[in-house]
């Protein structure tokens, strides 16, 4: 089961953004010098777990986490760091007959096709797993970058997961004119 995050209003908040520029190109604008482009670019993207937990806390993505299994109450989950390189837990609980039941998931971090690909590798807790046909999960969460630009690669750090992006020759958007 592939699960599509489907963001609110808000979005989904990113801690922090780190770029690298070389061979700016800059153009005159209204107000000065404004950039047009540049011939490189290297960038991070930091996402903090704290923000993905609560993005899969939503309703409509736990109904998606949960595949339709009757019995079982809205889990109490949030993402932690993994015990291995690139990976990320999701630990929690669910209840079930009126138990609280603790789970685990492994999962492996990578980047697909735009996408940052949280795939299960093993599920632990729900021992009612073993008997039903439960496929494991991937959350997917859809990225995007302006044009240009494409993912490298993806890294885990304590409390967050970093996304990399570069480019050669970017062109940035005209700026907006400047009132008179």
């Amino acid at each position: 089961m592939i699960i599509d995050f489907l963001f609110s209003k808000e979005g989904l908040r990113v801690a922090q953004v780190d770029v690298s520029m070389t061979g700016m190109r800059m153009g005159r604008g209204r107000s000065g010098f404004v950039p047009q482009g540049c011939d490189n670019l290297t960038g991070a993207v930091h996402l903090a777990l704290a923000d993905l937990s609560a993005a899969l806390i939503r309703p409509e993505i736990i109904d998606q986490l949960l595949g339709g299994v009757s019995g079982i109450a809205r889990p109490e989950i949030s993402l932690v760091n993994g015990e291995e390189e690139n990976s990320v837990r999701v630990v929690g609980s669910v209840e079930t007959m009126g138990v609280r039941i603790p789970i685990r998931a492994s999962t492996r971090v990578s980047v697909s096709n735009n996408r940052l690909v949280l795939a299960a590798t093993q599920v632990e807790g729900l021992p009612i797993l073993g008997r039903l046909p439960v496929q494991l999960f991937d959350i997917v969460l859809p990225l995007t970058l302006p044009a240009g630009l494409t993912f490298t690669g993806v890294s885990t750090a304590p409390g967050q997961v970093i996304v990399n992006f570069e480019g050669k020759d970017v062109q940035f958007a005209p700026a907006a004119e400047e009132p008179d």
